[in-house]
């Protein structure tokens, strides 16, 4: 609780002669009067110019607020806790003023003991309601924090059946598109850059390929090493994921590209991109992990190792998928270790 002396207390009460007798009650009960006013209007200002830590207001104002209505204004603007001075007991005025969420009413005349504890309960109320609602604040704060840790490392489907489940289980998808951008050339890199400047250098360009795939509606899945992996279909638009995909790794080509311009280091990029069916699920518990498991993704693996530096490889079945949207170069059929030959296409340009 506050020290006595330390409370301020604000008056509004339109007889004087009442008014006093509040000052000189609530200054020998030991507190601080910050003002004396006689209408509501006046009381606003007071609030404005000068501290208070608890009103008394008279329910029955001079002027053209009531005490009632600039209680109300006081609650919508201010966090000060208001205590009512009435004669009136009528069950119309009292339900009135109760809508304006008071703290106390002290009913005139009033005696010094029961002045006191009504102001001390409404400061203790008023202190309870102020943490409780800065304790709902910071959990409402660590749920934003923690929803959007959710939507940085899961898809928005699966977080929403997360909230409303507790669980996620394995869904298949039938028709989805994979892309594995690859750097590669970086043994001499790493050799000529500090551990520190390495890791920021990476950092710096994930953190840009990030945003281009958020702007395709695409799902970073996770970085492997050097390998961006990133997927399409899996939420939002899923009827353009592939087009999108290639949208995405064009812009991802044409950044590093551009950073190569201005930069004394060097990165090569090369990305293979597969569609098709694909199982999805989370696993583990205290580190728990959103992926993909198919022969799509692993086909996807073989495309990228048979792509070239600045080039995106495509399997037929992307291909299929995205010919009408981009002019590609079909390169026959290669070897896929594993997988037999496979109909591979270079992503060549985009029709005018």
């Amino acid at each position: 609780m506050m020290n006595k002396n330390n409370i301020k207390i604000l008056i509004v009460e339109d007889e004087n002669i009442i008014a006093k007798d509040i000052q000189q009650t609530v200054e020998r009960l030991g507190y601080l009067v910050s003002d004396i006013v006689n209408s509501g209007e006046e009381a606003i200002k007071s609030i404005e110019q000068k501290l208070a830590d608890v009103i008394l207001m008279d329910i029955m104002l001079k002027g053209e607020l009531s005490g009632i209505e600039t209680a109300q204004i006081i609650l919508r603007h201010f966090n000060i806790p208001v205590v009512y001075l009435s004669a009136l007991s009528d069950e119309e005025t009292l339900q009135k003023a109760k809508l304006t969420e008071p703290f106390g009413f002290v009913l005139k005349p009033f005696d010094g003991k029961e002045l006191h504890n009504t102001i001390e309960i409404a400061l203790y109320k008023h202190k309870m309601e102020t943490e409780l609602r800065k304790r709902n604040e910071e959990i409402e704060e660590e749920k934003k924090r923690s929803e959007e840790l959710l939507h940085h490392i899961l898809p928005a489907d699966i977080v929403k059946e997360l909230k409303l489940k507790g669980e996620v289980r394995p869904r298949l998808y039938e028709l989805i598109t994979i892309c594995f951008i690859e750097f590669y050339g970086f043994s001499d890199l790493s050799s000529k850059l500090s551990p520190h400047k390495f890791v920021n250098e990476l950092h710096d360009i994930f953190k840009d390929f990030d945003t281009i795939i958020e702007n395709h509606g695409l799902e970073k899945m996770k970085t492997i090493g050097l390998t961006y992996m990133v997927v399409g279909g899996l939420s939002g638009d899923i009827d353009n994921h592939a087009v999108n995909i290639i949208k995405a790794s064009l812009d991802m080509l044409k950044y590093l590209i551009d950073r190569n311009k201005n930069s004394d280091i060097k990165w090569m990029i090369k990305a293979g991109v597969n569609s098709g069916q694909v199982v999805a699920g989370i696993v583990g518990s205290n580190k728990f992990t959103f992926d993909v498991w198919g022969d799509t993704v692993n086909i996807a693996s073989r495309i990228i190792s048979s792509s070239e530096s600045g080039k995106i490889n495509v399997s037929g079945t992307t291909y299929e998928l995205i010919k009408n949207a981009f002019v590609c170069e079909y390169r026959g059929k290669l070897a896929a270790k594993g997988k037999g030959e496979i109909d591979m296409y270079f992503v060549t340009d985009v029709p005018n």
